[in-house]
């Protein structure tokens, strides 16, 4: 209709300027300020803020990989790449998670779920330690710890012999 269009056309022109204001900047130093401007948040990490890094990493990642390949670039990338895919093994694990809990319910009704609950949060645990360091090492900086939010334990699962596994 009409209203659609007309909203769409301002959406459009307003992502071309975005988009001819980017094209003439530093891939790399945008790279930066996306990293930096998702830093700034201080929020406690959560599945959904992990998720947001590991897709402005992927982002940042891909500018920093158009930029001129000098050893900023290269060691962005670098990092980049470690972050994206240790976040990425943790969301994989995370869906995984959730597909067995739909088909066998909770961890009270199966061991498989219980492990699965338990990589996934020792996942989740190495993810933001990598993510610390990562953050740290594009600044310059040593890592400092991230406030997460705290996990109900769960004595079932902490119980049933899973938990070394993670």
């Amino acid at each position: 209709d009409a209203d659609t269009l007309k909203e769409l056309r301002k959406r459009l022109k307003r992502a071309a300027i975005r988009l001819g204001a980017a094209a003439s900047a530093d891939p790399l130093a945008l790279a930066k300020e996306q990293l930096a401007t998702l830093g700034r948040q201080h929020r406690p990490l959560t599945e959904k803020t992990l998720h947001q890094y590991r897709v402005t990493g992927k982002r940042a990642r891909y500018l920093a990989e158009v930029a001129t390949q000098d050893a900023d670039a290269k060691y962005m990338i670098e990092q980049l790449t470690h972050m994206q895919d240790v976040l990425g093994d943790w969301h994989d694990w995370l869906k995984l998670t959730r597909s067995a809990e739909k088909l066998h319910g909770s961890e009270h009704a199966s061991a498989l779920v219980a492990a699965l609950r338990n990589i996934t949060q020792a996942k989740f645990r190495h993810a933001i330690i990598v993510l610390s360091e990562t953050r740290a090492a594009l600044a310059g900086n040593t890592p400092r710890p991230i406030d997460t939010v705290p996990r109900r334990r769960n004595p079932a699962s902490a119980d049933s012999g899973y938990a070394a596994v993670a």
